[in-house]
């Protein structure tokens, strides 16, 4: 495919993460003769997809305060970080439309050392012309209350520029998260690869396997992948790609009374019926970091907001227990989850009710940090950090 995009005097980008080539301005006969090839699988256009739609609740730029969001407390973080935990020595990242990186709830915790890049424009700092990658990171890591692991630090890469998200940025993005570059996508460095890489993106589509050598890819790395549900919801079998995902902890969203938001996608996977989402997490209502700027503060409901909880949770949880693999979270996690507190609405998806754990409603059902962090057994000694693939 290479060599004949070569003849053929296009451009062309070879992805290492995923065995594939994008092509630009590839003709019919093109088309035709890179289909022809024994070693080509399939040959499809460039898909583009837009961001799950939060609802925007916010009214005014709202100041900082001095009390946590509710949805970090609900979780327990506070809790955790009483006992001297609050994510530090963490690094988690965020594929998403960018961050107001001068914000002043992030821009303490922002990793400098190739943490930022714009595939699309390869700008030289952090920016948001969106808001919706600015409110997610400030769910992660954000201080003045909003961030469930506010001494970690946070790197970021723009698959969805301006709220819309082509297979080749994500492609893009993804790379960059095993090996970090600098702004101009050179000079990567695997040993600076993060612990956990929250994704508020999906399809409405599911069953598409397309993202799952990449996903592979982030697990082979030791990077825990963690993505929103979809807000397709109410109806059985709206998850979508890459969430449906067997390898990623999918998150739906509940509100500040422990009811599933209406909006939440619920399962199950539609190729081998697997329970999703894995976990629910606030996703109503939730406030953080906004894009207007250094000190706004909006407001948004969505999976998307969901993830970052459950991202910032994993990062607490790796730093109560260093070293811990997917494995292991993915079981702290689910095993400490609330279920009592939860309000089943008598929904029956994938014939098990949603008021038994898992179900395809809740998952195992709403995360609590506190428990993950204070269950289970600390590993013998942290994972060595020289241990991601060669660039």
């Amino acid at each position: 495919a290479v060599e004949l995009a070569k003849s053929a005097g296009v451009e062309y980008t070879q992805y290492w993460i995923d065995s594939v080539v994008a092509i630009e301005g590839a003709t019919k006969e093109l088309v035709a003769q890179l289909a022809a090839l024994p070693n080509v699988e399939s040959v499809a256009s460039v898909e583009v997809y837009q961001l799950p739609a939060v609802q925007d609740e916010t009214r005014n730029v709202i100041a900082a305060n001095s009390t946590n969001e509710w949805g970090v407390e609900i979780i327990k973080a506070p809790a955790t970080w009483i006992l001297g935990n609050k994510g530090k020595g963490i690094v988690v990242a965020n594929i998403d439309t960018g961050v107001r990186g001068t914000h002043e709830a992030l821009a303490a915790n922002f990793r400098s050392a190739n943490g930022w890049y714009e595939p699309a424009t390869n700008s030289s700092a952090p920016n948001d012309r969106h808001g919706h990658g600015t409110h997610t990171i400030g769910t992660i890591a954000g201080n003045n209350g909003i961030g469930v692991a506010p001494e970690a630090k946070w790197i970021a890469c723009v698959g969805c520029p301006a709220g819309s998200c082509p297979q080749t940025d994500l492609l893009t993005c993804a790379q960059y998260i095993v090996c970090p570059t600098d702004t101009n996508g050179q000079n990567p460095d695997c040993k600076l690869a993060p612990h956990v890489v929250n994704n508020s993106w999906g399809s409405t589509q599911n069953g598409n396997t397309w993202y799952e050598a990449a996903i592979l890819a982030w697990r082979k790395a030791g990077i825990i992948p963690v993505f929103s549900n979809g807000n397709a919801g109410p109806n059985c079998g709206t998850v979508g790609s890459p969430g449906d995902s067997p390898s990623v902890i999918a998150v739906g969203a509940t509100d500040a009374t422990d009811f599933l938001a209406s909006f939440s996608s619920k399962g199950p996977e539609p190729l081998q019926k697997r329970f999703k989402p894995d976990v629910s997490a606030p996703g109503k209502s939730v406030r953080s970091a906004g894009s207007a700027s250094d000190t706004a503060y909006a407001t948004f409901s969505g999976t998307s907001m969901a993830a970052p909880h459950t991202a910032g949770a994993v990062a607490l949880i790796l730093g109560a227990k260093p070293g811990s693999t997917y494995e292991t979270v993915y079981k702290l996690i689910t095993d400490t989850a609330d279920t009592a507190s939860l309000k089943p609405s008598g929904a029956n998806c994938g014939g098990v009710s949603d008021a038994t754990y898992p179900n395809n409603d809740f998952g195992y059902g709403r995360i609590n940090v506190f428990k993950a962090t204070s269950s289970g057994p600390a590993p013998s000694s942290p994972a060595p950090t020289t241990t991601k693939p060669a660039c």
